[in-house]
């Protein structure tokens, strides 16, 4: 009796072993959609951590650096290399062919107008003009008497017309035959310097070849070519600066400058634009065209400079934009707005804006590539 209860016990014990074997093994087997179930709460709560790290930074609060943009008189300097250049420049040829009898300059002469340069052989030109007069005095004749003759009626007035013809042609003849005799000569037509000779003497030209390149020095030029930044500031205004030069080969002599004429069509490589200035003063007479100068733009005296917008070079938004801007920051609100601006030199670690800011405002300094439009901003600096 005893042994047949123990067996009942121990088979009840081998099955629940069994079962729960069974159940241990089918856990991982589960549906998928089970599992999910079970999982959720884990991956929610992670879910919603990734959120708070992912969530976008406009609404959290960006600081900045700002800047009051000063108004003050600035003293700017650029300099600049420039080149020596005559007033004009000049090259003299005959108006008639011939053989050249003499040359009577050398380069590097200075010469007076209508002091003679150069002369052909005048030979065949003399001859011209006696043949040219030898026919105006037989046509000055006929005309004489054919007009004796019609006064008295013996003549008829065809005849007097065909005379007055005849003669008006001789005159012609002769005033271009002295005319050209006088283009045999070549003088100088104003005071001038002798560049270079381009012919020898007994040599034939044609008429219009190049004889002589005369430089007027009366008054000597410098040419520079300016940045289109200052070239529109000395478009506008010319007497805004001080403008001098210096010479490498004239040690110990410094020019004032004026303003003669400014091109207006840009180097299409470089983007500059060629102006002339005029040496003002006594010219030393070492100073020679084609040397090189070093010119000194300066700001005008601080009387007669007005006042500038200055704002540090960092407060400059040059990304992703054509034109440059600049972040202003409203106290009322404490927002910021971008502001397309025009920009004058920089100096230093400064630069001048020239439109856009009418000074006394605050700018963004620091942290402007954070920023967008009408964005409420902490800021530090102030």
């Amino acid at each position: 009796m005893n042994s047949n209860k123990n067996n009942r016990s121990w088979k009840r014990i081998a099955l629940v072993i069994a079962i729960a074997t069974a159940a241990a093994v089918a856990v991982p087997f589960l549906p998928g959609s089970l599992t999910d179930v079970l999982a959720q709460p884990e991956t929610d709560a992670g879910d919603a951590e990734a959120d708070t790290r992912g969530a976008p930074a406009y609404d959290r609060p960006v600081t900045v650096e700002v800047t009051r943009a000063l108004s003050r008189v600035v003293s700017q300097s650029r300099a600049v290399a420039g080149r020596v250049e005559p007033a004009r420049t000049v090259d003299i040829a005959f108006q008639v062919p011939g053989q050249i009898n003499s040359l009577n300059v050398e380069p590097g002469d200075r010469i007076h107008e209508g002091d003679v340069i150069a002369e052909l052989d005048q030979a065949d030109f003399d001859l011209a003009v006696d043949r040219a007069q030898a026919s105006f005095d037989l046509a000055n004749s006929e005309l004489e008497r054919a007009s004796s003759l019609a006064k008295r009626g013996v003549a008829a007035d065809a005849r007097l017309d065909t005379a007055r013809a005849q003669f008006a042609q001789a005159d012609v003849a002769l005033r271009e035959a002295k005319r050209r005799l006088s283009q045999t000569q070549i003088v100088a037509p104003f005071d001038a310097m002798v560049a270079r000779n381009f012919v020898e003497e007994y040599v034939n030209v044609t008429s219009a070849a190049p004889v002589t390149r005369l430089q007027d020095v009366s008054e000597m030029r410098i040419i520079i070519s300016l940045p289109e930044e200052l070239a529109a500031i000395a478009r506008s205004a010319p007497d805004a600066f001080d403008i001098a030069a210096r010479f490498p080969a004239v040690p110990g002599y410094t020019a004032p400058l004026v303003l003669r004429s400014f091109a207006t069509d840009a180097d299409p490589t470089a983007q500059t634009y060629d102006v002339e200035f005029a040496i003002t003063g006594d010219i030393d007479p070492r100073l020679l065209p084609g040397m090189t100068a070093d010119v000194r733009i300066l700001t005008a005296s601080e009387e007669n400079r007005p006042q500038s917008v200055v704002v540090p070079v960092s407060a400059v938004d040059t990304t992703s934009r054509t034109e440059p801007s600049i972040w202003v920051y409203q106290e009322s609100s404490g927002q910021v707005a971008r502001r397309t601006v025009r920009l004058g030199l920089p100096f230093d670690n400064e630069i001048v804006v020239l439109d856009g800011l009418e000074g006394n405002e605050l700018v963004v300094s620091g942290g402007w590539w954070r920023l967008r439009d009408n964005q409420t901003v902490s800021v530090s600096g102030l």
